[in-house]
Parts: structure tokens; C-alpha cells; sequence
């Protein structure tokens, strides 16, 4: 038996908190996995991992159904602790091909695609906004000033007024050209920026006029780019009805991937509406959890696009059966991702497997150490290649991790002052 001897963890603050996660069999063999961040969460993994030493790590769907009746009280149909549970189930599947000596993907079944495509998400012109689990806004202790958004650092992102840099059309131009000349064939941009957000606190409505700047933004881009890089652009939930159609409308005149995440997850009615009336493709899914939530739009064919997010999404054969369903309805898939390394890896090797996979977010390009996390380069001229090393095909440097670690959090069971 392959028995769970330890499950424990680390955090790197980055522009978001990378939380790794490790764990290591009774015979000494180590599987590699990333939590999407939130408050609380490796106290969450910790305390499921203690449930989980002795187990069979082979298990991994056992393991997984155990962690969710055991977290029933605290949001086994949703919540953060899917994050810790998505984080353990990929660990889990790193450890297992890694035992067998093959990359995930051939455990998987094999792969559609010998490199995974990424898109560069470019954030509303300056590349990185750091923020804390909370969603605060923070300064990273290793960012050049001129290298984040500016904003009210304390505030949540969400609070009214919180990101105040204003939009630089000459910025967003510079910025595209950048991401393309760094191999990057896809973008994506924040169109819920200062001018277009709604300003008042609880509303969702966007301010009157905006339109015109949506449209200048995307065609800022859209000449930055160039031609044959593909556009997506991101709302993160912040609109009502009315206002997702007008922002529609304001970007129909480009061709795009996709528009993203326009009205909250659970307004499943609305989104249905919407995309009965938007020539826009609508994308989104990256705050729902399992596939079960999802088929309410896929069945209504009010997405075009399927974002889930691996690193909260509640494991592996969740996100295939996601991917099987969408594959069936002509719909791609898109995953969203703000990880590390760690985190991009795994949720490359599992989208190689899709047939219709479409890109895999990068929020990472303005994070210097982000491939000296795992001591060699990740993404190669906008793709990830699929090879045959075992696993996800990378694991951490413990030394640049306890670098670039979060002030108060333990490094993989040992404390920070060890």
C-alpha cells in the first residue's frame, strides 16, 4: 500500500497566493499540487490532510469522496473548501504518475495536443494587480512601482473607487504589442476598469456613456496586437442585464474569443437571456464548482465558452466530465488560471487532454520568478509542450520557494525560522 505519510504546504506571495501543496507516501515518493488562493485555506488543507495520513494514495477518488462527506458542514456543494480539496486531488494525480514514471497526460488516457496554448491575461494595461485572499489590494514586497496597477492598497477590489489608475489607451497598445512579442498568440484584458465600472456601492450598473470607452479600449488592443492574435475580454461578474448588453454591443464590431464572466455565477437566467440577444461569444465559469453547475448553461447554450478554474473546481474527473459535456454541445474549453507554476502545469497536462480545449490562462507575465520557481522555463513562445516527464513535469525549488515565501506561513511543515 502507498500510504499518505504527510500532506503540508506552502505559500508564495506572488501577485495572487500560489499555495502548494505536497504530499509524501510512507516509502518516500512526492506528488506536487496548487489550491486556488483564499482566506483560511491551509489551515483547511492541513486539517484535511490529517485526516488523510494512512490512507492509500492510489485512491484518489475514495480519498476525494472521504474530504467532501467529511467537509459536508462547511460547503461540500461549494466554497473554499474545494480549493483545498481540487489542490489535494491534483497532488494526488501528480504522486500517481509520477510512482508510475509517465506525465499525467498519458495517465489520463493521452493527449489531443503536443503543446498546450496559452493566453496571456494583461490585466487593464499594467500587467499585475497584487492582491491578498481577501481580494485586498497589496504592494508586493518585490514589484517595481511601475510594474502594478495602481489602487488603494487595504481596499478590496470590488469596493467602489478601490482601482484607480485610469485607462491609457497608448498603454493598452504598448501592452499588447509586448504579450505578442513574447510568443503569446491570444490575450486577454479587463474591460471592468475605472470609467466603466459601476460606481456606487451594491450597484451593477454600468456608468452612462461608458460605451465609448469599451470600444476605444478594444480597439487600442486590437491595433497593438496585430493581426492573427486572438482577443478576449474580462468583466469579472460586475454588471446587471442591461449593462452586459450594452458592453456587448460596445466590442460586437471585433472579432473575439470570448466575453467574460459579464453577471454574477448565479444568475443562470441571465446569462441565458444574454446570450440569446449578444453576437458576443460568452465565456464563464470560473467561480462555479463541479459539473453539476455547470450544465444548467451548457444546456441552455448560454456560454460558447467554459472557463473552469482547475485549482478550485473540485478535481480531475470533475473537469473531465465538464470538458466531455461541453465537447458534446460544440462548446470549447478555456481554463481559467491565476497560479503558479505548480498550478499552470497540472492544468496544462489535464487540458492536453481535451479535444476541444482552446488556450489556458497565464495571469503571470509580470512575476519575475515565476520559472525559477520550479528551476526551468514553463511557457516556450505562448505554448506549454507536453513531454514525457513524469507527472506534471515540474515540481519546486525549496530553496526559491522559502525566497519568495508568505510571511507567517509554514514552508511544507517547517516554520519560516527554521
Amino acid at each position: 500500500m502507498s500510504a499518505i505519510r504527510s500532506v503540508t504546504t506552502a505559500v508564495i506571495e506572488a501577485n495572487f497566493d500560489w499555495t502548494i501543496i505536497r504530499i509524501e507516501t510512507a516509502d518516500g515518493a512526492v506528488g506536487w499540487g496548487e489550491s486556488f488562493f483564499a482566506p483560511g485555506l491551509t489551515r483547511i488543507i492541513e486539517q484535511m490532510g490529517d485526516l488523510i495520513v494512512g490512507d492509500d494514495a492510489r485512491n484518489i477518488e475514495r480519498i476525494g469522496a472521504r474530504l467532501r462527506a467529511a467537509a459536508s458542514g462547511a460547503g461540500s456543494v461549494g466554497g473554499i473548501v474545494h480549493n483545498a480539496l481540487s489542490g489535494i486531488d491534483a497532488a494526488l494525480w501528480d504522486l500517481a504518475a509520477r510512482q508510475l514514471g509517465v506525465p499525467l497526460w498519458r495517465l489520463l488516457g493521452g493527449r489531443f495536443h503536443e503543446s498546450v496554448r496559452v493566453y496571456a491575461d494583461c490585466h487593464g494595461g499594467t500587467g499585475l494587480m497584487g492582491l491578498g485572499p481577501m481580494l485586498e489590494i497589496r504592494r508586493p514586497r518585490w514589484a517595481a512601482a511601475d510594474a502594478i496597477a495602481e489602487g488603494s492598497i487595504g481596499a478590496s477590489l470590488f469596493d467602489p473607487g478601490a482601482e484607480t489608475e485610469p485607462i491609457d489607451l497608448e498603454l493598452l497598445h504598448r501592452r499588447a504589442a509586448e504579450a505578442v512579442g513574447k510568443g503569446f498568440d491570444a490575450l486577454k484584458f479587463d474591460l471592468d476598469v475605472p470609467g466603466l465600472v459601476p460606481e456606487r456601492a451594491g450597484s451593477r450598473t454600468m456608468p452612462a456613456g461608458a460605451e465609448r470607452l469599451a470600444k476605444d479600449m478594444v480597439d487600442a488592443i486590437r491595433d497593438g496586437a496585430g493581426p492573427g492574435v486572438e482577443l478576449a475580454f474580462d468583466l469579472h461578474w460586475r454588471y446587471d442585464v442591461a449593462s452586459a448588453v450594452r458592453l456587448a454591443e460596445a466590442v460586437s464590431h471585433a472579432p473575439i474569443l470570448w466575453l467574460e464572466d459579464p453577471l454574477p455565477p448565479e444568475n443562470v437566467a441571465g446569462l441565458i437571456s444574454l446570450a440569446q440577444v449578444s453576437t458576443a461569444p460568452i465565456g464563464g465559469g470560473e467561480n462555479l464548482i463541479g459539473y453539476r453547475s455547470f450544465d444548467p448553461l451548457i444546456q441552455a447554450g448560454s456560454l460558447s465558452v467554459v472557463t473552469p478554474d482547475l485549482g478550485k473546481f473540485g478535481g480531475v474527473n470533475e473537469a473531465r466530465r465538464l470538458a466531455a459535456a461541453a465537447h458534446d454541445r460544440g462548446l470549447q474549453v478555456a481554463p481559467h488560471n491565476i497560479a503558479g507554476p505548480i498550478g499552470t502545469a497540472f492544468a496544462a497536462q489535464v487540458s492536453s487532454t481535451w479535444p476541444n480545449f482552446l488556450a489556458l490562462e497565464f495571469h503571470a507575465q509580470d512575476v519575475p520568478f515565476f520559472d525559477e520557481v520550479v528551476g526551468q522555463q514553463v511557457i516556450v513562445d505562448g505554448s506549454i509542450p507536453m513531454t514525457d516527464r513524469p507527472g506534471i513535469g515540474f515540481e519546486p525549488d525549496l530553496e526559491v520557494v522559502r525566497r519568495w515565501a508568505k510571511p507567517g506561513e509554514r514552508i511544507f511543515g517547517d516554520d519560516l525560522d527554521d
